[in-house]
């Protein structure tokens, strides 16, 4: 086999254990199969599945626990977004990009939430958290984003997220919980040019 189609085996291999991880609808912390079941279940040596593994772990994606197993690790429990901001985003441009993209997400998570049948409901326990003092805006968003139905966007949000609070230090919650308040209020009515003009004011 040529060396490049060694990596395209390896590159298969790899999507096919991210793939089985999904189809398997595994969480981060949960537990994943152990080499020797990946290796029957994907059909390919161990050899190869170890390579897989030690190139996943590498990237911080799964963690190996002596003793326990291999266990799937929650990306922003490790370093490697601000790693790569470091040499990514220092550009302006691309700075105000990261940021406009979180807005866009963030919006379409607004709207989203217009469709929801319990969203009353949700607005107002959102509120009720708010009270809590070390509430934050991320807080804020993760909580209208778990009822978004919509796990994609859920999930580059919290990538791009990242990357934001990795470039920007400031909580638009802080000092503002008013603004978000008013925000809430105005999802209520389901109207989104008022919804995205309360977003953009907070």
């Amino acid at each position: 086999m040529s060396k490049s189609g060694g990596n395209s085996k390896f590159v298969d291999i790899v999507d096919e254990i991210r793939q089985m991880i999904a189809s398997d609808g595994l969480l981060p912390g949960d537990k994943i199969p152990s080499e020797r079941e990946l290796s029957e279940r994907l059909s390919v040596g161990r050899s190869s599945v170890r390579e897989a593994l030690r190139a996943l772990e590498l990237l911080g994606l799964i963690e190996t626990r002596r003793g326990e197993g291999t266990f799937l690790r929650d990306f922003s429990d490790h370093q490697l977004v601000q790693l790569l901001s470091t040499f990514i985003l220092q550009n302006d441009r691309t700075k105000q990009d990261v940021r406009r993209t979180k807005e866009i997400l963030e919006m379409g998570c607004l709207a989203l939430m217009t469709e929801h049948p319990d969203l009353e409901e949700i607005l107002a326990a959102v509120a009720d958290e708010m009270e809590q003092a070390s509430f934050t805006e991320e807080q804020f968003f993760r909580m209208l984003m778990k009822h978004g139905q919509n796990e994609l966007l859920t999930k580059i949000w919290l990538i791009v997220s990242d990357y934001a609070k990795a470039i920007y230090k400031d909580d638009r919650m802080a000092g503002n919980k008013q603004g978000f308040h008013l925000l809430l209020d105005t999802v209520k009515t389901k109207n989104l040019t008022e919804i995205f003009q309360a977003y953009k004011n907070l």
